[in-house]
């Protein structure tokens, strides 16, 4: 969620050009609270921040008020620029870190604004500036199963784009795993997608005779496919397996014995990867979006090459 442009400093606005339908509070202000303010010192208090299209007040209702009840025209505030949406989110972050916390339902409510507008942020960076547990935030977005939604990636708060889910990913590694149980748990949380603490999980759970997936993520797996949970473990992708060719090209004397048929033998060898997983969607999700064009123009330039490759080769098929 980018945040909104800083202010250039405090300014003094007229109190009578603010408008207070800013705050994420649902029941206004605390009749307590603003009189605790004006009896104050006004110059002890932060300025107020204001959306400067609006002039709605993102942080600060209460100092508003209180200064109202001192009998003051004037009030000091930064203003902010930027979308109305990045400075709402900025109201919930201020107004969860300091002065009269939110209530629990004023952060629920605020979540599920935010979740409407980023959708594709993760629960934990949302659950960052609500206040509120990333597990919370999950039964939102659940909640909002109607409204709009990014299953194929979510952005942390470290600036990265993950799988929404690990379910995917799990299935995935459990299918690796099986097919070839001395592979490196390394490698295979690299083909699949996932953390290799994941993996490492996945690799426990098989050999207790478990399914890959805790109770927990099933639901999830029958959500990214969009088919009835009942389904879940049956809908299970199968990983393409490399071609037979590429093991009977390995074990031939005539092209290995050539250092052009060497090199070909690497160059499949090193497409394995790609042939495993399918190269899907938490491939996809793992492409920083700055890097998207240049990525999708060199995985489309490998295709055509490799696509001449094989024209080639089957114009000298018998």
């Amino acid at each position: 969620m980018p945040a909104p442009p800083p202010a250039d400093g405090p300014v003094a606005v007229r109190i009578s050009a603010l408008d207070l339908s800013g705050s994420p509070r649902l029941t206004g202000c605390d009749a307590d609270h603003v009189r605790a303010l004006a009896e104050a010192d006004p110059a002890g208090l932060p300025p107020i921040v204001v959306h400067r299209a609006t002039m709605k007040v993102l942080d600060g209702v209460h100092r508003v008020q209180a200064a109202v009840l001192r009998g003051e025209s004037e009030i000091r505030a930064e203003l902010l620029c930027g979308p109305e949406k990045e400075s709402f989110v900025h109201a919930v972050r201020a107004n969860t870190a300091h002065g009269l916390p939110l209530s629990l339902e004023d952060r629920k409510a605020a979540a599920l604004r935010i979740l409407r507008e980023y959708p594709h942020c993760s629960d934990r960076s949302l659950g960052d500036v609500a206040g509120l547990s990333a597990r919370t935030i999950a039964r939102l977005r659940r909640s909002t199963a109607n409204g709009p939604r990014s299953n194929d990636g979510r952005l942390g708060r470290d600036g990265r784009v993950r799988p929404a889910s690990t379910a995917e990913g799990r299935l995935r590694a459990g299918h690796l795993l099986r097919e070839h149980p001395g592979a490196s748990l390394r490698d295979v949380a690299h083909r699949a997608g996932i953390s290799l603490g994941t993996a490492q999980d996945v690799s426990r759970r098989l050999r207790s005779g478990l399914d890959p997936l805790p109770d927990r993520l099933r639901a999830d797996a029958a959500a990214v496919r969009g088919r009835p949970e009942a389904h879940a473990r049956a809908a299970a992708p199968e990983a393409p397996r490399p071609p037979e060719g590429l093991a009977f090209l390995r074990q031939d004397p005539a092209l290995r014995s050539s250092d052009a048929g060497r090199a070909l033998i690497r160059l499949l060898s090193a497409h394995e990867a790609v042939l495993a997983t399918g190269a899907g969607p938490a491939s996809a999700a793992a492409v920083p979006p700055h890097c998207v064009p240049a990525a999708a123009e060199a995985a489309r330039a490998c295709a055509r090459a490799w696509a001449r490759f094989a024209d080639e080769l089957a114009r000298r098929e018998p």
